[in-house]
């Protein structure tokens, strides 16, 4: 029986990496692919984040987050324009704050989060790329960091796994890949694009906690849903933009 335990470890393991290996590579060919494309990406994933989060928190305004995004996509004022017409429909047709809530929270961080990534594409096609692996070394490091020397809970309500010691090692991952990208500008820059990255991973952690359950979903394996791949990327974008633009 422990053999076979064994056995079933390190096969969900290898999954589990050949997944993460696929995502990888995906992400990083739609990345680089012509804007039109990645567009056309950026609205999918809109539309699949939408969906996971709006199934998670009961709430059936999944659309909000593709038109959010479409819309903010023309302007940032047109987005938020969305936002809140969205938002406030839904209260109104509901009368309830709650829904109002979620519909906001869809919205924006479905919808209209995700068109910064659009705005750093057309600075510079390869400036995506980058902060692909920014986000990448911070998890990874963390990740594994974490593993191997971590004791002290970082936010043991919300992720009971993440420690102090874990995210110092992506920390310093991501300021030394960050450094090479953009010099002294990339080290200034680098405590509050870490701080985001964790920010993300921690408000998924707070919606799933609130709900109740592990993955937003599993269509993804191992590795959950789009939503649960996404986060940080999601949360880091706005900083770096500034980052690009200062």
């Amino acid at each position: 029986m422990i053999q076979k335990g064994r056995g079933s470890s390190v096969l969900s393991y290898k999954n589990r990496e050949s997944i993460g290996i696929l995502i990888g590579v995906l992400t990083l060919v739609l990345s680089l692919s012509p804007y039109e494309i990645f567009y056309i990406a950026l609205l999918v994933l809109s539309f699949l984040i939408g969906y996971e989060v709006s199934k998670a928190i009961g709430s059936v305004l999944f659309y909000a987050a593709p038109l959010t995004f479409i819309f903010g996509s023309i302007s940032s004022e047109l987005g938020i324009l969305c936002v809140l017409l969205i938002s406030f429909y839904a209260g109104w047709k509901s009368w309830d704050f709650e829904y109002f809530l979620k519909s906001f929270l869809i919205s924006i961080y479905a919808g209209y989060l995700l068109t910064y990534l659009l705005n750093i594409k057309a600075i510079d096609n390869y400036a995506i790329v980058k902060l692909i692996f920014f986000v990448w070394a911070v998890d990874v490091f963390s990740y594994y960091t974490g593993k191997k020397f971590g004791k002290t809970p970082l936010a043991p309500r919300l992720s009971p796994k993440k420690t102090w010691e874990g995210l110092m090692g992506g920390f310093l991952a991501g300021t030394i890949l960050l450094a090479v990208f953009y010099g002294p500008k990339g080290l200034l820059w680098s405590p509050l694009m870490v701080a985001f990255a964790l920010l993300g991973d921690l408000f998924k952690s707070y919606i799933k906690r609130s709900v109740g359950i592990k993955d937003f979903s599993n269509v993804l394996g191992e590795h959950g849903g789009f939503t649960d791949r996404f986060d940080s990327l999601i949360f880091t974008a706005p900083i770096y933009l500034f980052l690009l633009k200062f």
